[in-house]
């Protein structure tokens, strides 16, 4: 309910901004300072997630958070997988797509790897779903 809440509180705030910057003389200073903050959504890679990022295509993108102001970009994938599974396959597809590993450990229910490629940080954190299910939040911040 919560979530629904603040949803709804971006949403209002958004579109108060977008009218009160219609209602302004046009220029492009006004355009300048109008900043959104982050943007919330669900079901789909954020364009802001690189290309190279491996996903496989039995996961299900959950919801999003990109936050330009911050450099970051956060989605939640859904994987018919055990963890073991999920972390094997992020181990062997980020080292194969020129990512560097800097970190990589955890347990049966939970693990945790960091990682980096040119001016981006990355952190990968898997958990149990329950049988035969992962979730796996991704985080990329640029430096």
């Amino acid at each position: 309910m919560f979530r629904y809440r603040l949803i709804a509180t971006v949403l209002v705030v958004v579109s108060v901004g977008y009218v009160a910057a219609g209602c302004g003389e046009s220029t492009a200073e006004t355009t300048a300072t109008l900043e959104l903050g982050p943007v919330f959504g669900r079901g789909s890679v954020p364009e802001t997630m690189p290309d190279s990022f491996p996903i496989p295509e039995e996961a299900v993108v959950g919801a999003t958070l990109v936050d330009t102001s911050r450099g970051l970009t956060e989605m939640i994938l859904t994987f018919p997988a055990d963890t073991s599974s999920v972390v094997r396959y992020y181990e062997e597809n980020l080292l194969s797509r020129g990512y560097e590993i800097t970190r990589s450990e955890g347990s049966e229910t939970e693990w945790r790897i960091d990682f980096t490629e040119e001016d981006v940080d990355g952190v990968i954190r898997v958990q149990t779903g329950g049988i035969g299910v992962a979730a796996a939040t991704v985080q990329f911040t640029e430096r």
